[in-house]
């Protein structure tokens, strides 16, 4: 959808007659806009950018030609033009790469190849460009092409908004989204990893510098960059004048940034008389020279226009203005008043004035005009204004401003706790550490200076940062880490969507501080666990495994010099090391460690009853379920968690505040092996028992109850048709897709494996009631899901989505006209060939549910008329059974 505002997921409209007009739910916050990406270029006047040359260097007036990067341009078309209906690409690199040029080229050469080229814009940035109002639903890319959606600065993006409108792509026919950011590393590795079981297909391109083109010469760049300059600005007799031998020579001219901004300052130079001027030329010796000379620049031009009446604020309020805006960004008019009044700059005058003398060199780029506060651009040359306009830089051809030290900590410090300012953080948290953070890669005085004092003082802020800007803050060489050990307590201890990449980032670089400082194995063996768990909620299971296991390994070191000491905290690991097993399809060691943590705790809670009771039932319950996962879901499992529920209800009814959740999970846990033991009507009062607690529990707190309502649902749902109450099963079921839906949308890396269970359960249960076109409808879903999942992890999910697939089969059979039947025959087909390889590799354990699906493969080939193929296998079937 073009010319729209997306609030919630998106509906897709395949065609309407007459008007149409979308318009989000009522108290929904909108996650972002959308238009067409820009076709042409604007105009810049030759006196603007005379007074301003920096103004020339901003992308969207694309002043210098396109020029190289065909090899990636084909990476880029090869990625567009695969067979996959949807795909996201990351295109990152660091600031002033090219990233939104070479974006733009592709977005153009894709609409002529009749691909509809977007953009979108996070709802927290101003509206630029045409107009963007709800409503408007478009017709289909010419030609039947696909959608191409271009979304720049995505790792400043809140991750579950991010993957919101990557689920919003899958929707399409055929989309494309191209993610432009300058990190990749655990931001990507963990937003990657939730698009795959999103079942959307990744990809990511390195934008490697320009100047690293071996058919681009640097030398060529800057003739055509200055050509193109003197061109705007009129300026005649440029082509003698040549490219000083530091962007030539030096490494940090690689960038295609840092080589227009060298053309742009020795044009400007040539233009003033200053070209042959030999400290002109050595102010031009790096990139950081550059920058300094375009700043002064700017600084020129602010004492122009107050000397001149063009404002009434002086120079330096106009530059500490421009810092502000720096680091604010664009901002609505009401907090733009906020911010200069936090910063102190109001002593220069009203806000009102100063932003309106403000906006005269630095026009809001909103359509409407209604914002204020527009920062410099390209965005690493504000960086460097940041960071020269900072005491402590060696550019001995800017002076800094004092004043500005402090200015960080002006905008972002909370209200004093006395104050009945409300306490929340202001709106442009986010951005401002996102650029400190950028600033400081490339400065390290910004952190010793700005980031450093800010965060120690601060440090909760990190919270508004988001994991992509807090995972750069944990990589920048010269953080000195006590800055994190003060982050590190702030961060949520369990999982957190947004942050889970930063904190883990975070979690590894204090890991290999510690390691790194100590050789006491206690110390390891925290640091190793503690790591293990941030990279779990990262979603990177492999990397915590090999961290829960080297923890493991100095546990049992400990334990056996002092098991008195050290038995506790080795069970606890074990529990742990049997988690991350099991998430990577490594069920039997999974159970292997599991049991030895029940055995250790058997012995704790028999001495100290108080001390270890609840450590012992939470072990049993893992056992239980590991069992169950490893195909041993009999008494076998069933024994442990039975030991485990009686453990439970006790413990609840002496202290319900503390294990009433404990309770009702051991409730939900004992129904699902209860059911595997064939006890269905015990199994029903036990996921009653599980329902009702959650239920009070979520009502009470839904974002920590409600997954755990809704599985206690699905498993409702599963027993209520095995007690022969068909019909009640359907709404608990239903109720549970809704809430595991809404999880998923959130944090699909989380939830999609329990979204794809509840619609299998869902499919079943209308089964069951004979709704047969109905269930066809989730269980198909599940099988995508399924289907994405088992990719990414095969030994995980490839046992779900055989299942399911049989379900599919037999519902399809029951339900579908002739021409659907090839369709039920390739679900069966696919779910036997699927069982055999999970039969083989496990003998025992899937010869059953190879049964079932050779059973349904059987009906299906009846009622397709390959009776003769079918009666074979039936007495195949037979001969086994009676084996």
């Amino acid at each position: 959808m073009a010319d729209s505002v997306v609030y919630g997921s998106v509906v897709q409209v395949q065609w309407v007659g007459g008007d149409v007009s979308v318009h989000a739910p009522s108290g929904e916050r909108p996650l972002y806009r959308v238009c067409d990406f820009p076709e042409g270029r604007p105009l810049i006047s030759a006196n603007r950018a005379h007074n301003q040359p920096a103004r020339l260097l901003q992308a969207r007036y694309a002043v210098v030609d396109f020029i190289g990067r065909q090899t990636e341009l084909q990476d880029l078309a090869a990625w567009r033009d695969s067979d996959d209906s949807v795909s996201v690409l990351l295109l990152h690199g660091s600031g002033g790469q090219g990233k939104t040029r070479l974006a733009t080229q592709f977005a153009q050469v894709s609409r002529d190849l009749g691909w509809r080229a977007l953009q979108a814009r996070h709802a927290a940035d101003p509206v630029t460009g045409p107009a963007l109002m709800p409503g408007g639903i478009v017709g289909e890319p010419d030609d039947g092409a696909g959608v191409l959606m271009f979304v720049d600065y995505a790792e400043r993006w809140p991750t579950a908004d991010l993957l919101e409108l990557c689920a919003d792509a899958a929707r399409q026919d055929r989309a494309r989204v191209l993610l432009g950011a300058r990190p990749a590393g655990v931001w990507w590795q963990t937003l990657s990893n939730d698009l795959d079981r999103m079942d959307i297909e990744t990809a990511e391109l390195a934008l490697h510098a320009l100047a690293d083109d071996p058919d681009i010469e640097p030398e060529t760049l800057f003739n055509a960059a200055r050509d193109r300059f003197a061109a705007i600005l009129d300026i005649p007799g440029v082509g003698d004048l040549e490219a000083p031998p530091a962007v030539l020579e030096n490494p940090d001219f690689r960038q295609v940034l840092a080589v227009h901004m060298a053309a742009l300052a020795v044009v400007d130079a040539h233009h003033r008389s200053f070209a042959e001027d030999r400290s002109t030329r050595l102010a031009l010796s790096s990139p950081a020279k550059v920058s300094a000379y375009l700043l002064t620049r700017e600084r020129s031009h602010w004492e122009k226009l107050h000397t001149n009446g063009g404002v009434s604020i002086t120079a330096d309020a106009l530059g500490h203005t421009a810092y502000t805006a720096a680091l604010t960004g664009s901002q609505p008019y009401v907090d733009g008043l906020e911010a200069v009044e936090r910063v102190g700059i109001a002593s220069a005058g009203p806000g009102d004035r100063i932003l309106k003398d403000h906006a005269i060199p630095y026009p809001p780029l909103s359509t409407d005009g209604s914002t204020v506060l527009e920062p410099l651009y390209p965005d690493r040359l504000a960086e460097d204004f940041l960071a020269l306009t900072l005491p402590g830089h060696t550019v001995h051809t800017y002076s800094p401003d004092p004043w500005c030290t402090d200015a960080p900590r002006r905008l972002l410090a909370p209200p004093p706790a006395d104050t009945s300012v409300a306490s929340g953080p202001p709106p442009w948290t986010r951005r401002t550490l996102t650029v400190l953070i950028a600033a400081a890669s490339r400065w390290p005085h910004v952190i010793t200076h700005q980031l450093a004092p800010l965060l120690i003082k601060h440090p909760q802020l990190v919270l508004q940062a988001g994991g992509a800007a807090l995972a750069s803050l944990a990589n920048l060489p010269e953080l000195d880490p006590q800055i994190l050990e003060a982050i590190e307590p702030y961060l949520p201890e369990g999982r957190h969507t947004d942050l889970d990449p930063g904190s883990a980032a975070v979690a590894y670089r204090l890991a290999h501080h510690h390691l790194a400082q100590t050789q006491d194995p206690l110390a390891h063996a925290r640091v190793l666990t503690h790591l293990a768990g941030r990279l779990y909620y990262a979603g990177l299971r492999d990397e915590a495994l090999t961290a829960a296991q080297d923890a493991l390994a100095v546990w049992r070191t400990l334990d056996n010099a002092d098991r008195a000491a050290y038995e506790p905290d080795l069970a606890a690991a074990l529990i742990d090391l049997g988690t991350y097993l099991s998430n990577v399809g490594r069920q039997d060691e999974a159970v292997v460690s599991a049991r030895e943590a029940v055995d250790i705790y058997r012995r704790l809670a028999e001495a100290n009853p108080a001390a270890y009771e609840p450590n012992l039932a939470r072990a049993l319950t893992g056992l239980g379920n590991c069992l169950s996962r490893a195909g041993r879901g009999g008494w076998e499992a069933l024994d442990p968690a039975l030991d485990a529920a009686v453990l439970w209800k006790r413990l609840a009814e002496e202290d319900p505040a503390t294990y009433e959740p404990d309770h009702a999970m051991s409730c939900t846990n004992l129904g699902t092996l209860l059911l595997r033991a064939g006890l269905p009507r015990e199994a029903l009062i036990s996921a009653r028992e599980a329902v009702d607690i959650y239920w009070r529990l979520a009502e009470a707190s839904p974002a920590t109850y409600e997954p755990d309502f809704a599985a206690a649902l699905t498993n409702l749902g599963t027993l209520l048709p095995r007690a022969g109450r068909e019909e009640e099963a359907v709404a608990p079921a239903r109720e549970a897709v809704d809430i595991y839906r809404r999880l998923a949308e959130a944090s699909p890396a989380t939830y999609e494996p329990n979204l794809a269970a509840a619609l299998n359960n869902l499919g079943n249960c209308l089964s069951h009631v004979r709704r047969l076109e109905e269930a066809v409808v989730p269980t198909r879903e599940a099988v995508d899901i399924y289907r994405r999942l088992a990719e990414a992890s095969p030994a995980a999910y490839e046992p779900n989505l055989a299942k399911t697939l049989t379900n599919l089969g037999r519902s399809m059979l029951e339900v579908a006209g002739e021409e659907m039947l090839p369709v039920a025959l390739e679900a069966v087909r696919e779910s036997v060939a699927l069982f055999h390889g999970l039969a083989q590799a496990r003998p025992g354990v899937y010869d059953g549910y190879l049964r079932a699906a050779l059973a349904a493969r059987v009906d299906v080939l009846d009622r397709i008329g390959r009776t003769e193929e079918a009666a074979r296998m039936r007495r195949r079937l037979a001969n086994e059974s009676d084996e």
